[in-house]
């Protein structure tokens, strides 16, 4: 019988990747209705770099309720938010006709659902992951991340092409529907009363993780979990990570169009092919990670130099080397490699928080809420003509930025599982 948990990895990266591809979509559409219109409110820089913020405020705001309504379970708020970011996008063509405040409202309620993405990845890695398989099914589940600019960029080059940028949203809203909606039969919040999984799985999934000290959901020990350095350090990695990516996934399409001088459809099929790239690399370093014999945390240490100083190196190449043909290679290494990242991040806070993994998943959305309202900003301030110079203060800035992750990285980050979790708490108290 085919292992229920795979299905479960699979739907909930489908949700949470056609949630992404829905808000990523606007990046590369907003090619298409530049070119249809001559009135467009997006020609107005500041117009425009407000509707790119709109997400990030959204994103803020829809990150508020998730502790208040744990209650419901991951798989009714799982629902809850999936039918909030369709809505959003089925609105969202008509909004773009009335004007600047209806896209700005409905852009807000596309970045509202996002704030689910790392909660509900490291609530399936938690309970729904054997500690066998941490990091492939971390590979699976964060595969989001290349899944979605990948079908967002094909699906809008296509349909800008053939049918007109509003039924990129049409599309990817009815495909994002069925995948909640299959979601809501696999998946349980407990994987003891999943009705399609076997005893045996069950068994293979819990074994090995021990129980923790209290009963149905624990309180949070915010004061420790605030004074660990491992946290602190994962958090900035994460911040590293996201806003590096983001100049890509945000703004790639754009740089490669406007100052590379590519098609729109040679950007979105280059971008698409990175994704997949990056994809393989992911499935591939996962299996390594999970087969290594090194110690965790040494392991987590090496992979993150290993991933990250190749990824500088990359963006000291944009800066230095204008070829067009050269950048597009290094963008689509870049994403390929930089985009393994996640996974070192999040198998360090699994490890390290236990129980407590959604609360470190919560931090790390606020890191890409802070990167994704501060990098409009930063951009309008340092990219004025659209330059090769002007974008090689971009990377230059997030080439430091990433050197800096490494660093606090390998000095501060532990595998063991803390003090603060349950689990620790019985193992200490075992003879």
């Amino acid at each position: 019988m085919f292992p229920v948990r795979y299905l479960v990895y699979g739907l909930s990266t489908s949700c949470i990747t056609l949630l992404y591809a829905l808000r990523l979509s606007f990046h590369s559409t907003i090619i298409c209705q530049l070119e249809n219109s001559t009135d467009s409110f997006l020609f107005d820089e500041d117009l425009k770099q407000f509707t790119f913020q709109s997400v990030g405020f959204g994103l803020a705001v829809g990150l508020i309720p998730l502790h208040f309504l744990n209650f419901l379970g991951t798989r009714n708020v799982t629902i809850l938010y999936g039918i909030v970011g369709i809505i959003a996008a089925l609105f969202y063509p008509t909004a773009y006709h009335l004007g600047f405040y209806p896209s700005f409202i409905t852009r807000f309620f596309q970045g509202a659902p996002l704030g689910i993405l790392l909660w509900l990845i490291a609530k399936v890695a938690t309970e729904w992951t054997p500690k066998s398989e941490t990091a492939i099914a971390i590979a699976i589940l964060t595969s989001v991340y290349q899944l979605a600019p990948f079908v967002a960029q094909i699906t809008a080059a296509e349909m800008c092409q053939y049918f007109g940028w509003e039924y990129t949203y049409y599309f990817l809203a009815v495909l994002c529907l069925i995948s909640h909606v299959a979601f809501y039969y696999v998946y349980s919040d407990k994987v003891d009363d999943n009705r399609l999984a076997t005893p045996e799985e069950k068994a293979f999934i819990t074994e090995g993780k021990g129980k923790t000290t209290a009963q149905g959901t624990p309180d949070v020990p915010y004061r420790q979990l605030l004074l660990d350095t491992t946290v602190w350090a994962t958090w900035f990695a994460n911040l590293a990570f996201f806003s590096s990516l983001l100049v890509f996934l945000q703004y790639g399409p754009l740089y490669m169009n406007k100052v590379l001088g590519f098609s729109v459809r040679v950007t979105g099929y280059s971008g698409g092919l990175a994704h997949v790239f990056c994809l393989v690399a992911k499935v591939i370093f996962g299996k390594i990670m999970d087969n290594s014999k090194m110690d965790m945390t040494k392991r987590l240490k090496a992979a993150w130099t290993f991933i990250e100083i190749p990824s500088l190196a990359l963006l000291l190449i944009l800066i230095f080397i204008h070829d067009a043909y050269i950048q597009m290679i290094c963008i689509v290494i870049f994403i390929t490699i930089h985009g393994v990242a996640i996974i070192i991040i999040v198998k360090t806070q699994t490890y390290r928080s236990a129980e407590h993994n959604h609360v470190l998943a919560n931090g790390n959305t606020l890191c890409v809420v802070f990167s994704t309202s501060l990098q409009p900003l930063l951009i309008k301030f340092l990219v004025q003509s659209n330059t090769f110079e002007e974008w090689s203060r971009v990377f230059g800035l997030h080439a430091i930025i990433i050197l800096i992750s490494v660093i606090l990285f390998v000095c501060n980050i532990d595998a063991t599982a803390a003090k603060w979790t349950g689990i620790r708490k019985i193992q200490n108290e075992e003879p």
